[in-house]
């Protein structure tokens, strides 16, 4: 039997839920109730639902039938547990009344019973007859509506289910369980080949033996779950890829199938996916970047928060470069030796592309399209396919490809409205780190047109290394042998952009 569980403060990396719901402050407003749909309370102050709640109620809703949320977003007030009881006494009544069963209080250290002093869920379980669930650590919501306390070393955390009359159990980090967990906690802690491998939050952690800093120990721990896969983490880059294979191999097949590889660092893995899928047989799934977890605009002292994690690349020091177009790629066994192409099964993009269902047939305009590679994007006819120098080019830190046309074929002038709209959607770090390669035939004309999109946009500054060489610019109507050169950029306006001439 699981004993009732005991509060510290959690506090992740990156931002969180803040502040505890048993804090006392100088001046503390009442506390307001809200109906945010069916069996949907929300715990504010003021008389004006705050946006971020209302976005925390979105995730959360619609509520299951014979359940009801409440979602706490205000420290309490000086009557503690007792005064938000009574402030929610008319709407669990009415829950009660309406056959409601469950109710799960969205509350950091809503389930805290540190000290003999009843929780908050163990006084609305005994009193109105619920079950409840509620965390003793961080109270924190994820993308997809899901529940998530950081489950830090040392804290006490996890969410809790009480019963009236029956002891508090212990239930998960993360709710609801996903159907991969089960798997993951039966590989349990063990060493292989030099590295402990061990359970955490997101799926499985590789490290190496021997103590782990509190800084690796708080981001294995706080990176959220996902729910139709698990994680395997990789805290150093030096695991034999013979190890990732034998944990993976532990896994049943339709685990192994929905398992991610992610380095922690979040730098690329070079070719670890590819050699774990050859001793496998088997496609491997692998993250490009690494998760970066953020509090979102939560005040201070709220009582819930996200759990969002955006994914980055990080550079050799540690610091989030950008957030990669592909976020992960599959690695598929090498037939006769050689490798396959590397395939992107999840992705994000600029808002003008949001549209497209294939990470290869991004609508751009009628004549053009974009594909997600691992390096950056792609842009080109609509019959047309990236070259390989472009799908198998990895992913960087320090820069983002921007590819553009295909082999023999022209850029003309309707592209480049479209390439306006699509630079004018890049996030800062993206234009920072971009570099245009030029695929293809272009004229005079328009790379003046492209150079002057991209200085326009704030594409990246030449190299002083390559900024004053000379590159081949392809006539209108003119064989690959009659080029002409000009320079890329004068002065300190130019952006970094290579073009390739055509091959004969």
């Amino acid at each position: 039997m699981t004993a009732t569980p005991s509060g510290v403060n959690t506090a992740i990396e990156q931002g969180s839920a803040r502040g505890s719901g048993n804090s006392r402050h100088n001046t503390i407003e009442a506390l307001t109730v809200s109906h945010a749909g069916e069996h949907m309370y929300l715990v504010h102050t003021g008389s004006r639902l705050p946006m971020w709640l209302t976005r925390l109620a979105d995730r959360l809703s619609p509520t299951r039938p014979g359940e009801a949320v409440v979602l706490i977003g205000a420290p309490l007030d000086e009557d503690g547990v007792e005064g938000l009881c009574r402030r929610l006494a008319p709407v669990l009544e009415a829950s009660r009344d309406a056959r409601v069963r469950l109710l799960v209080l969205v509350m950091s250290e809503g389930a805290d019973e540190a000290e003999g002093r009843p929780s908050a869920a163990r006084l609305i379980c005994e009193r109105w007859g619920f079950d409840v669930l509620a965390t003793a650590g961080s109270a924190l919501v994820t993308a997809d509506g899901a529940l998530f306390s950081p489950d830090l070393p040392g804290m006490s955390s996890s969410w809790w289910h009480f019963s009236p009359g029956a002891p508090a159990r212990c239930m998960s980090s993360h709710l609801p369980v996903p159907d991969w967990e089960a798997a993951v906690r039966r590989v349990g802690r063990q060493t292989v080949a030099g590295h402990v491998v061990e359970p955490v939050p997101a799926g499985l952690a590789v490290r190496p033996v021997g103590p782990a800093s509190l800084a690796t120990r708080i981001r294995l721990h706080s990176i959220p779950p996902e729910h139709g896969r698990p994680q395997l983490i990789l805290a150093s880059p030096d695991i034999p890829t013979a190890a990732l294979a034998v944990v993976m191999g532990t896994l049943p097949e339709h685990v192994r199938g929905s398992l991610r590889l992610m380095f922690l660092a979040g730098r690329p893995m070079l070719r670890t996916g590819q050699e774990v899928a050859d001793l496998l047989g088997c496609d491997v799934h692998v993250a490009v970047g690494a998760p970066l977890v953020s509090g979102g605009i939560v005040p201070d002292d709220a009582s819930a928060g996200d759990a969002i994690a955006d994914q980055y690349l990080f550079d050799a020091v540690g610091r989030p470069a950008w957030r990669p177009f592909a976020q992960t790629v599959v690695h598929a066994p090498a037939a006769g030796g050689d490798d396959r192409p590397i395939r992107v099964t999840q992705w994000r993009v600029p808002p003008v592309l949001a549209g497209g269902t294939e990470p290869d047939a991004l609508s751009l305009g009628r004549h053009w399209k974009v594909a997600v590679t691992p390096a950056g994007l792609w842009v080109g006819p609509r019959d047309a396919q990236p070259p390989l120098l472009v799908t198998a080019r990895p992913a960087s830190a320090d820069t983002v490809a921007l590819d553009l046309g295909a082999t023999h074929r022209t850029l003309d002038e309707s592209l480049w409205p479209e390439l306006d709209t699509l630079f004018e959607q890049l996030e800062p770090e993206v234009c920072v780190r971009a570099v245009v390669h030029v695929h293809g035939v272009l004229g005079t004309q328009d790379r003046e047109r492209l150079l002057e999109l991209t200085v326009r946009h704030g594409l990246r500054q030449p190299d002083p290394e390559v900024a004053g060489r000379s590159v081949p610019v392809a006539h209108h109507g003119t064989g690959p042998e009659h080029t002409a050169s000009s320079h890329l950029a004068t002065g300190s306006s130019g952006a970094w952009l290579h073009t390739r001439p055509e091959a004969s």
